[in-house]
């Protein structure tokens, strides 16, 4: 279940020096609770802090300026893989641990192309978080033990059509247009609405569908037959 917008939550640990000091970026606030409480039983990590919204995040970071930040892709306010690029332009030593339930391999290669050293998904194990945390933390990336494979990928991009059926009429409409290649000044248009407006619903689909980008969001379109 994802929550709104959550208020960020600096904790004032009093970590050892030897200790890697880790932020927390999750919208889900009962996700972040669980990873703040296994975290805690593993030695040399302190969790510093907590954020739920990119906003939020951004400041949180920017004044702990932390070891390593694990973060999810799919933010209430934006992209997990904009907030990386943003936060590694202003602090380079800030390292970045991707979380997510995405299994998408150009979103995996988004993440690492603007700086994060790991990517794994949610339903990894313990140890393979405490390996990757472990190598990141070295300075080294962290590439997961066992592969996306193609046909596991493929299964589970099988199940958008699923979620697709949960989709407003609006957005079906705006699924349709984007689709047939109508930019969102023109969707707006014909909708009657604020480009803004179009601008919100394209960032809602993004997030539940779990696709990162237009690009992802344009090959789902035509996949599902909305250019039909």
């Amino acid at each position: 279940m994802t929550l709104g917008a959550t208020a960020a939550a600096a904790t004032p640990a009093s970590p050892t020096a030897q200790a890697c000091r880790l932020v927390l970026i999750d919208g889900q606030r009962i996700f972040r609770q669980a990873l703040r409480v296994l975290l805690s039983t593993e030695d040399g990590f302190a969790v510093v802090g907590e954020a739920g919204q990119r906003s939020e995040a951004f400041e949180l970071i920017a004044n702990l300026q932390p070891d390593v930040v694990i973060t999810d892709l799919h933010l209430t306010e934006g992209s997990g893989v904009q907030l990386i690029e943003d936060i590694r332009a202003h602090f380079p030593k800030v390292a970045f641990l991707v979380l997510t339930g995405v299994r998408a391999r150009d979103s995996a290669a988004a993440a690492r192309k603007a700086g994060a050293m790991g990517y794994l998904l949610k339903e990894c194990g313990r140890s393979e978080l405490r390996s990757a945390l472990h190598a990141i933390a070295a300075g080294r990336r962290y590439r997961p033990r066992t592969p996306m494979s193609s046909t596991r990928m493929r299964a589970d991009l099988s199940g958008f059509g699923n979620r697709a059926a949960y989709l407003t009429e609006r957005q079906r409409l705006i699924l349709r247009s984007v689709a047939r290649g109508h930019p969102t000044r023109q969707i707006a248009q014909m909708l009657g609405v604020s480009v803004r407006a179009v601008q919100k619903q394209r960032e809602r689909l993004r997030i539940t569908l779990q696709l990162d980008g237009t690009a992802a969001l344009t090959r789902f379109a035509l996949r599902e037959g909305f250019a039909e």
